[in-house]
C-alpha cells in the first residue's frame, strides 16, 4: 500500500467524497440535514496552514481514510479548544492502522500550529483506539442525538518530533 497524507486543500476535488462519508456515517442521523449542508460544512477545513485542518489518507490517490482537527466540538466547553473528529476509514480498507496514521500525522501538524491539549468525543466507554493512542478519559456525558459518549483529552505539547 503506497499510502499518503494530504490536506482538503491539496485535493479538493474529495469534498464530495468526504461528505459523503461524513453524511452516511453520521450526517444522515440528524434531522433535517442534508449532503449539500455537509459539504458546505467541510469547505473551512479547505486551508492546509492553519486550523481547522482536515486530512486524507491516499493509497495509490484514492481516499481511504481522513480526520479533523477542529474548534470547540462541544460548545458546553468553551475552554476545550481543539478537537479531533471525523475519524474516518473506507469500510474496505479498515483493520490496516489507516486511522491511527492519519491521527499521529494530524497530531504532528496541530503541534507544529502551537496546539497543546486535543479533546474527543467516542461512543467507546473505555476509548478504544483513542486510550491506546494517548487520550484519557476525562467524563461522560449525552450527545445531542441523545446517545452517552466518553470525553477524552491528550496533551500532545510534549510529543516527540520524529
Amino acid at each position: 500500500m503506497a499510502c499518503s497524507i494530504v490536506p482538503l486543500s491539496d485535493r479538493p476535488d474529495l469534498l464530495p467524497v468526504l461528505a459523503q462519508w461524513y453524511f452516511q456515517e453520521w450526517g444522515s442521523h440528524v434531522p433535517g440535514l442534508t449532503l449539500l449542508d455537509e459539504q458546505q460544512r467541510l469547505e473551512v477545513f479547505l486551508q492546509d496552514d492553519e486550523l481547522p485542518l482536515l486530512l486524507i489518507a491516499l493509497d495509490d490517490g484514492v481516499p481511504v481514510a481522513a480526520a479533523q482537527l477542529k474548534f470547540h466540538e462541544r460548545t458546553e466547553r468553551p475552554e476545550r479548544l481543539h478537537w479531533l473528529g471525523g475519524v474516518y476509514v473506507h469500510p474496505a480498507h479498515r483493520g490496516r492502522g489507516l486511522a491511527e496514521k492519519v491521527i499521529r500525522e494530524l497530531l504532528a501538524r496541530g503541534r507544529a500550529l502551537g496546539v497543546r491539549d486535543v479533546y474527543l468525543q467516542t461512543e467507546a466507554d473505555d476509548g478504544g483506539l483513542y486510550r491506546r493512542l494517548g487520550w484519557a478519559p476525562l467524563e461522560s456525558l449525552q450527545h445531542a442525538a441523545g446517545m452517552p459518549v466518553r470525553i477524552m483529552v491528550r496533551s500532545v505539547a510534549a510529543d516527540r518530533i520524529d
